[in-house]
């Protein structure tokens, strides 16, 4: 998958609205509250990567992307999304290395610990 900013950005509106679907239909709340704390954070990097990476572009405004359709609750699609998460934050590091986008670097790195760790809290349920 070719990153462009618009799948970037569609990305990061789809894994924040699945991990929310997630939290809603899980009856742990131990996942409840990993799944609330992942939601959270997800919509916070949307906006910061979304104004840095306008800001590395000089201002060029991002296109629309096309939103992931959403999956049905179980503990399998839950450990997924979280792993999906990882490879598409490490894609995002490799991607914004390429274009010297260095706080994107750091950023995308971030995103990788966020899931990570989401994918530890989701072994204590």
């Amino acid at each position: 998958m070719e990153l462009t900013p618009e799948l970037i950005q569609s990305k990061l509106f789809s894994m924040r609205t699945q991990a929310h679907k997630f939290h809603l239909d899980t009856r742990s709340y131990a996942e409840h509250q990993a799944l609330k704390t992942l939601y959270s954070s997800i919509g916070d990097f949307a906006d910061e990567i979304s104004e840095k990476l306008m800001g590395y572009q000089k201002g060029k405004r991002i296109g629309v992307g096309k939103l992931d359709e959403l999956q049905v609750y179980s503990q399998d699609a839950v450990n997924k999304m979280v792993k999906d998460g990882m490879d598409f934050s490490y894609s995002l590091y490799e991607w914004a290395g390429d274009k010297k986008y260095c706080d994107l670097e750091n950023i995308a790195q971030s995103l990788s610990g966020l899931f990570a760790e989401t994918a530890y809290q989701l072994t204590l349920s």
